[in-house]
């Protein structure tokens, strides 16, 4: 196993001490943009309204539609969070759930937190948000060098994913070159499961456990360990103030790799909250390929 040297002189320039200085420095940048920046390293995130287009918008989430009474199957295509085996295990091949009866088909999509991972790689309009120059540029901005979206996943529900960090899910070195982009592809409803954050909590340190990070994380780590983490950010996370990202359709939230955040209960099984995220990481930063086994996915 690989020993990874903690290189705190290579952190992003807005998780220093003396981080407002260093953008008080930087040429080029907008009142508004220098005013997100410091909003950045204060609250760790930023809300980009209206971001995308929406007719780019309607596109991709009528190709995740499309899916479900498709003729002709896409390879390598994954259905997560439906169960079609006998054994009750989730997710399904694009293929095998296009074997199901159509009666089936809608039953599983209409009652089931259906997502999508890489979707990029199967629509056009997809792959257009990927590509985004407005997003990609903001993150870009954010870290002071170039930003490569990676790892996208389309929502059509709530998600109620546990409160967590997403450095705790990637292989980033230095850690922290990490920016989580969520869209909102529809007006987003208090009681659909809204994405919670908790401003200022990206301050917080690591896991302590996952001292030997990017090899040690919720990915690596020993199964049992997963529980405490999650217990042990539940409790940091009572210290900031909860807010709900009541978006409204087009409108992007960029997050800090270490900010807490997580889905919101869903109140109201029959609202839907479809979704887009993306991750962006610098170039040569994410050492996954570095990692060793055993994983957990």
């Amino acid at each position: 196993m690989k020993i990874w040297n903690d290189v705190s002189l290579e952190m992003p320039w807005y998780d220093r001490q003396d981080a407002h200085e260093i953008l008080s420095r930087r040429e080029g940048l907008s009142e508004y943009q220098i005013q997100s920046l410091g909003k950045w390293v204060d609250d760790g995130y930023i809300i980009l309204k209206g971001a995308i287009e929406i007719d780019l918008i309607d596109s991709m989430v009528a190709d995740l539609e499309a899916l479900w009474d498709a003729e002709t199957p896409f390879n390598e295509l994954q259905i997560e969070e439906v169960s079609i085996s006998p054994d009750g295990s989730l997710g399904a091949s694009h293929k095998d759930l296009l074997a199901l009866s159509q009666e089936r088909r809608r039953q599983l999509r209409d009652h089931s937190t259906w997502r999508v991972h890489g979707f990029n790689r199967f629509s056009s309009a997809s792959k257009a948000i990927f590509e985004s120059e407005t997003i990609r540029n903001w993150c870009s901005m954010v870290f002071g060098e170039g930003a490569l979206p990676q790892y996208t996943i389309n929502f059509m529900y709530g998600s109620r994913q546990e409160l967590h960090q997403d450095t705790c899910v990637f292989h980033v070195h230095p850690k922290n070159y990490l920016i989580g982009a969520w869209l909102a592809c529809e007006d987003i409803h208090p009681d659909s499961g809204p994405l919670v954050y908790y401003p200022g909590s990206h301050k917080e340190h690591l896991y302590p456990k996952f001292n030997n990070y990017p090899q040690t994380n919720l990915r690596t780590c020993d199964p049992s360990e997963t529980k405490v983490y999650y217990g042990w950010l539940n409790q940091i996370a009572k210290q900031y103030k909860r807010e709900q990202f009541l978006a409204r359709k087009g409108d992007i939230l960029l997050w800090h790799g270490q900010l807490i955040h997580g889905g919101d209960a869903v109140v109201n099984p029959e609202l839907t909250r479809k979704s887009y995220v993306c991750h962006y990481i610098p170039h040569g930063r994410n050492m996954h390929h570095e990692v060793t086994g055993p994983f957990n996915w």
